[in-house]
């Protein structure tokens, strides 16, 4: 069922536009932008402006960017790379998407992998209830959205999952109880021989050594990262396979008939991926006992 959204100018001198929020038709504006203004409204809301619709968390911290005409399209820079792991697994048939967001990678998976079972996982209702404004779709046999805690949720997954993607932050950065040695032995469990865990680590720089350290425990090595100059985000892909070992030039073709079809920079980020390969994360040996 489609949710109405409130309406109002945007009360904020840099970001122009409509915002849009979860609110009956009755709503006191003059209260809400209060509010907003405050930094204090406690839902998140969307701003709409020149072609374009954001999901803002705060004002300080947009989630989600969609081109209003081509929903489809991955319109931030770490979305992008997140989908490099496709030529290492071009044609995966189960994904399992923590966190949503504005639905952006649901929907290009859901558009460009069609023989994919597509399961996303989201903590906010109120997240979900914009849904219709981002045009995600619709539940269906190979598509649907739980309202659930991401950690709780994954240690009762049990269906084949080849891509598990992590994209689950609060305001300050990654999910602490998705960033902890529990959370990625279970993504560990839950994968498939050959699948793949996709992380978006975003917050504080000083952080990502550690959850890179400990994805390489759990992965026994096996974790390749990406920078995204944009926001300062970087990308962890950690591989289950333990035989797993890139063959760089077999997989460059691949990525270029990707890029041919997709439109993503394929080519560029297995390059960088390849440059990172050598880099270790590991924690001491000392502290690895099982």
């Amino acid at each position: 069922m489609h949710t109405p959204l409130f309406a109002l100018p945007s009360p904020f001198e840099i970001e122009l536009g409509t915002v849009k929020l979860l609110e009956p038709p009755e709503s006191d504006a003059t209260a809400l932008t209060a509010q907003l203004l405050k930094g204090v409204y406690p839902k998140p809301f969307l701003i709409e402006h020149e072609g374009l619709l954001s999901l803002y968390f705060s004002l300080s911290l947009v989630q989600s960017t969609m081109q209003i005409n081509k929903p489809d399209v991955l319109d931030l820079a770490y979305t992008q790379k997140m989908m490099a792991f496709l030529p290492f697994y071009p044609r995966p048939k189960a994904l399992l998407l923590l966190g949503m967001g504005g639905g952006s990678l649901a929907k290009f998976c859901y558009r460009h992998l069609p023989r994919a079972d597509i399961t996303v996982v989201e903590i906010d209702p109120n997240v979900i209830a914009f849904r219709d404004a981002f045009q995600v779709p619709q539940d269906n046999d190979r598509f649907r959205i739980f309202c659930a805690d991401a950690a709780a949720y994954i240690r009762t997954h049990e269906a084949r999952t080849d891509i598990i993607m992590v994209d689950a932050f609060d305001g300050l950065g990654i999910a602490p109880e998705l960033s902890s040695p529990d959370f990625y032995a279970e993504a560990y469990r839950a994968l498939s021989a050959n699948g793949i865990l996709v992380m978006n680590l975003a917050g504080d720089k000083a952080g990502f050594e550690d959850p890179l350290a400990q994805l390489a425990h759990v992965f026994d090595d096996r974790v390749l990262s990406l920078k995204v100059r944009d926001g300062g985000n970087q990308l962890a892909f950690a591989f289950k396979n333990p035989g797993f070992q890139p063959q760089w030039d077999r997989l460059k073709p691949v990525a270029i008939e990707l890029e041919k079809k997709l439109g993503l920079d394929f080519a560029r980020y297995l390059q960088n991926l390849e440059k990172n390969e050598r880099r270790s994360f590991s924690l001491p040996r000392r502290s690895r006992g099982r």
